[in-house]
């Protein structure tokens, strides 16, 4: 900003020069000695921005110049100096357009920048002003004072716009009449004719509550009345003297901007009480500061609640917010405060009120710049975020923990598992890992329900954590499995002997929800460096050991051998190639005979699956049959089993074995997957198979593992004609008053009771008689299975039995060699009548 100072005295001159160029260096000053420097300056030269004017000058007086800048219209903001600071100076300076004043007296060059800085913002808004219309409303009986006074406006001041009326009746149709040209300003002669200005100015200001600036213009003498129109409201009064026409323009934009000024200040008001009650309401807290003066100019009511302290503690030192700031935070606050650029900063801490709450904030700071574009204050905000952090922490909790036991999850399980190794590599140490399953939990889960299931699983963590060490880890990997990494351990007994506290730990009796529950559990123990060097191996081997200990019996621990990784891996193999039999073609069906032992003939035949593997040869069931059903597998193999059998019926049925049976073995998951009954209809449908033509065979076990359903199924495949028989009686659970209400027509006696059976004295004879009696009181077919020899046949007989199937009649074969075997034992009873050659009777 350019400034011309106009000051005789050099001293005074070259005193203010030096100061400026110190406190604002973008101030740059030319200095004129008297008025005719000054003026041949602004004559001749660019001119200034701002003109600093001493009062008194040797060729004169600073009004003079200043009454010349105004009456040219020059864009110059004025700011007058004077001496002795004399109230009719001031006021003589203001009154002819400057913008300011400051007393030479006391500091008055350190308040010299920040005065000029307003005077030109102040003259820059009038400025702006200026160049806007000004419509004023002139009332004046006399035709001659209105073309005077408009005339005058039109050449020095053209912005004022004027209309005339001459009364004060007028005054008030033309207020009334409204639009777009209504006056701004109204200028009103004291004597009108009718209405005169006081009584004019009442009404307006008292009845209607007008804001408009009322200037009045009277006479010589008539000061008095015009002093009561000021009290009565208005504005200002200017005297009928030969200097009015010069101060007019002055007097009504002086006029005219006070009232806008006032009405903006009302505006400010109103927004102010505005911003108060919004940052009231807001929990962040704003902040304006001056770090020149090291003072705080506001903060809002948040800080109170953020701080704990009241905003006042910041007017007495400003930076006392930082007393509060965590001390392990100080230094990196301090650090981002130091390395601001340009007043920009941005941080996160912690404080502590004084109450003794831990608070997290965040910090924004930026420059409040001026309109030359320099910082000259700093603002900011702040938010707590104490919510936000300790969500993060929950976040960060839940991701690394298991939501239900608190206890680490996988992925803060591997962490921990990686640094054990790495420390047992430095170390050359041992580190030991221990998988943990809960035995039977299952049934808890299944009889109790999820609720009490959780509460248990609770409880477990509880007291896997009661047992372990400090330095040990315990993760629930999901459902009931369980990991605890052992780190520096001495030898195999270490553990050995936490697996065993483990045990004993949960061999604890646990009361959860009004039941006391039982519950044991197995473990599989693999260490490093002997089983594996990375977390991965580990737990493999450790999942191994785990599952031969199950296999075991449960409730016990196994340690991981090389023999168990390589049934683990023919079990692997084993399944990916089960995978993908039934694609291969590589299953097949066996079928067995049942022979009637009233009659001597076949009354049935018993599907048998068997797997024809590319590379290990025929792969009996019992080898495939429990991974099948382990693995889900057995669903798709026994809708297989299903079809085919039914297909292969369906043929021998073409080729005149119209009575023949077909028994298919069912597994409990088959059981227990909805739609069964709808994958026997579709089956019988496909096949033209009789439905009482099938035999379903089932155990008791798989009954039993959800008996109404499992009745449920039962009656509505029986509905459609299927027939059922329980395989494998008598090594199950057995409930006599659930399965009388299976629609049941056959009971089979495993074989385990038939090896003995022909020992007389033996157990095995006293069960299978009392199972054939049984049978008989239920109206049911008795088949005994197993059966090798001819004394094991002629026992049967002399017992009841209906029916035997084995070794002794024929081997499980295919269904070419069946049909052949078929034939020929029907050629050997030719002679007898044979009950199931015609078609039975659906039942």
């Amino acid at each position: 900003m350019k400034v011309l100072y106009v000051e005789d005295n050099a001293q005074d001159a070259d005193l203010t020069r030096r100061s400026l160029a110190r406190s604002a260096p973008h101030l740059q000053l030319t200095t004129a000695g008297d008025l005719a420097s000054a003026r041949r300056l602004l004559d001749e030269g660019e001119l200034p921005d701002m003109l600093l004017l001493d009062m008194r000058l040797p060729d004169g007086n600073g009004l003079e110049l200043l009454q010349r800048v105004r009456e040219r219209n020059l864009p110059l903001a004025v700011v007058m100096l004077t001496g002795s600071g004399d109230e009719a100076t001031v006021v003589a300076a203001l009154r002819g357009g400057a913008d300011d004043y400051i007393v030479k007296q006391g500091a008055y060059l350190d308040r010299l920048p920040l005065l000029l800085q307003v005077a030109w913002t102040r003259f820059r808004f009038a400025s702006d002003q200026r160049a806007k219309p000004i419509r004023v409303l002139y009332a004046e009986r006399s035709a001659t004072d209105v073309d005077l006074l408009a005339r005058h406006l039109m050449r020095f001041a053209p912005h004022i716009l004027v209309s005339a009326v001459s009364t004060g009746e007028q005054v008030i149709a033309r207020l009334d009449a409204g639009g777009p040209e209504m006056p701004q300003v109204l200028l009103l002669d004291f004597q009108l004719p009718g209405m005169n200005a006081l009584e004019l100015v009442k009404l307006l200001r008292q009845e209607r509550d007008l804001d408009l600036p009322i200037l009045i213009i009277t006479g010589h003498g008539d000061e008095d009345s015009a002093i009561q129109t000021l009290k009565l409201g208005a504005t200002d009064y200017l005297v009928k003297q030969d200097d009015m026409l010069r101060r007019l323009p002055m007097a009504i934009e002086s006029a005219h901007f006070r009232v806008q000024l006032e009405r903006e200040r009302g505006a400010l008001r109103d927004s102010e009480a505005r911003f108060q009650q919004m940052a009231s309401a807001i929990g962040d807290t704003f902040w304006l500061a001056d770090p020149q003066r090291r003072s705080v100019l506001y903060v809002s009511p948040g800080f109170e609640r953020i701080w704990g302290e009241p905003p006042t503690a910041l007017q007495q030192d400003w930076m006392a917010w930082q007393r509060v700031v965590h001390p392990d935070d100080l230094g990196m606050v301090t650090k981002a405060l130091a390395a601001a650029v340009d007043g920009h900063f941005s941080l996160e801490c912690r404080i502590l009120r004084p109450d003794g709450q831990l608070r997290h904030i965040a910090m924004r700071g930026y420059p409040a710049n001026d309109e030359s574009g320099q910082p000259f204050r700093r603002a900011g905000v702040v938010q707590d975020i104490t919510e936000r952090k300790q969500q993060e922490a929950r976040i960060q909790h839940l991701a690394y923990h298991d939501a239900l036991t608190g206890l680490p999850n996988r992925s803060l399980l591997m962490d921990r598992l990686a640094l054990a190794l790495a420390h047992a590599q430095r170390q050359r140490g041992q580190m030991a890992l221990l998988f943990l399953d809960l035995d039977r939990f299952k049934t808890i889960n299944d009889t109790l329900g999820h609720l009490v299931g959780d509460e248990m699983l609770k409880c477990v963590a509880e007291r896997l954590r009661a047992v372990l060490r400090e330095d040990d880890t315990v993760a629930r990997l999901g459902g009931d499995e369980f990991v605890i990494v052992l780190p520096d351990i001495e030898d195999l007994a270490d553990p050995a002997h936490v697996a065993e506290k483990l045990m004993a730990s949960l061999s604890r009796p646990f009361q959860i929800d009004g039941h006391e529950l039982h519950v044991t559990c197995s473990l599989g123990v693999s260490l490093f460096p002997r089983d594996g060097d990375d977390a991965e191996t580990l737990l493999k081997f450790a999942d191994t050991a785990l599952y031969k200990a199950k296999g075991a019996g449960r409730n016990d621990y196994r340690f991981f051998s090389p023999e168990m990784d390589a049934r683990a891996h023919d079990k692997l193999r084993l399944e990916n190639d089960l995978r993908r039999a039934i694609e291969r073609h590589e299953l097949l069906l066996h079928y067995q005979p049942q022979m009637d032992l009233l009659t001597g003939r076949v009354r049935g035949v018993e599907a048998l699956v068997r797997w024809l593997h590319p590379r290990e040869g025929l792969i009996p069931p019992n080898d495939f049959i429990p991974l099948a059903e382990e693995t889900g597998l057995i669903l798709d193999i026994g809708d297989w089993v299903l079809n085919e059998a039914c297909q292969q019926l369906r043929r021998w049925r073409e080729q005149g074995q119209l009575g023949l049976l077909l028994a298919v073995n069912l597994s409990a998951r088959q059981l227990q997957r909805p739609g069964l009954d709808l994958s026997v209809a579709r089956a019988l449908a496909a096949s033209g198979v009789p439905a009482n033509r099938l035999e379903l065979e089932i155990t008791e076990s798989s009954v039993m593992q959800d008996p109404e359903q499992a009745l449920a199924l039962l009656r509505r495949l029986h509905q459609m004609g299927v027939l059922f028989a329980i395989d494998d009686f008598g090594t199950g659970y057995t409930n006599f008053a659930y399965l009388k209400q299976l629609p049941l027509q056959a009971l089979k006696i495993d074989r385990s009771f038939i090896q003995g059976i022909s020992q007389a004295g033996g157990d095995d004879a006293a069960i299978a008689e009392a199972i054939i009696a049984m049978s008989r009181k239920m109206n049911l077919r008795v088949v005994a299975e197993g059966v090798e020899n001819a004394e094991q046949q002629a026992r049967l007989q002399s017992l009841g039995c209906d029916g035997i199937q084995g070794y002794l009649l024929a081997r499980p074969m295919p269904a070419e060699a069946m049909m052949a075997w078929l034939a020929g034992h029907a050629a050997n009873h030719a002679a007898a009548d044979d009950p199931a050659a015609t078609e039975p009777a659906s039942l």
